[in-house]
């Protein structure tokens, strides 16, 4: 600022220079300035920050009526697997569901499911939503699910032989009520159920001739838990043939049976 003399005889001038003076002392921040120390003071206002995630993108699909294989699969080029398969490589969303009704007539009524896959938690559910039964698996990866596509697999009890630590839970905790009882215990080392094996030994025309082939995993289907063997046994001919049957349990017992056709 240019110095400007002063008329010490002149008492105005030195007025004037008091005042520009507190002017400029009150506009650069000087004592009295409380603006500035709410602009200039960084400590004066704590940020606060929140964890946040973006929401997930769900994509929604209806496949409509499918045709049930008999080992629990859908049957055709356009299934509920076919469907999450087409899915998978789709970076859009984070988590796919699939709808469609199982077919069982003329012998059961329609049985409506649901296929929900969560990419970014690895968790993929199989629902049975009349009675919002559900198969749970989690640790499966997008990657180990595309392998499990790849080698053309159908049944999703598969998916453990791809998934590494991936585990499978069942929650039965809706079906109380159509008092089907415990889940029939199945052997870890060949597959049986004993309530079945007893059944058909107690049923045999030759108990010890019966020699088992192939078992399903058991499931909910219904008000039933229920298991596929394949079997042979000695007839009332002494011929050996061969049965694959399902085999239909409430309460630890077998209530009913279905022989696959063409067996």
């Amino acid at each position: 600022m240019r110095s400007m003399k002063i008329n010490k005889r002149n008492p105005k001038t030195i007025l004037i220079v008091v005042v520009i003076s507190a002017t400029l002392l009150i506009s650069c921040g000087g004592p009295g300035n409380n603006s500035s120390k709410s602009v200039g003071n960084s400590d004066s206002t704590k940020i606060v920050l929140n964890e946040e995630l973006p929401p997930l993108q769900t994509t929604s699909i209806n496949v409509g009526k499918l045709r049930m294989h008999q080992d629990g699969y859908s049957i055709g080029k356009k299934t509920e697997l076919t469907e999450l398969q087409n899915q998978l490589i789709n970076n859009e969303f984070d988590i796919i569901e699939i709808v469609w009704i199982w077919d069982s007539s003329p012998k059961y009524a329609d049985m409506p499911m649901k296929i929900i896959y969560n990419k970014i938690d690895g968790t993929l559910k199989l629902i049975y939503t009349t009675n919002n039964v559900i198969e749970e698996y989690s640790n499966i990866s997008p990657e180990c699910l595309s392998k499990f596509f790849k080698n053309g697999e159908k049944s999703l009890y598969k998916l453990q032989d791809y998934c590494k630590n991936s585990k499978y839970d069942f929650n039965n905790r809706e079906m109380t009520t159509n008092a089907i009882g415990d889940k029939p215990e199945q052997s870890e080392w060949d597959g049986s159920v004993k309530v079945v094996k007893d059944f058909i030994k107690e049923n045999a025309n030759d108990a010890s001739s019966i020699k088992f082939l192939e078992w399903s995993k058991v499931s909910a289907f219904d008000k039933f838990w229920i298991v596929r063997c394949k079997y042979k046994g000695t007839n009332a001919l002494g011929g050996v043939i061969t049965e694959n049957v399902w085999f239909y349990i409430q309460n630890n017992q077998v209530i009913k049976t279905k022989k696959l056709a063409g067996e």
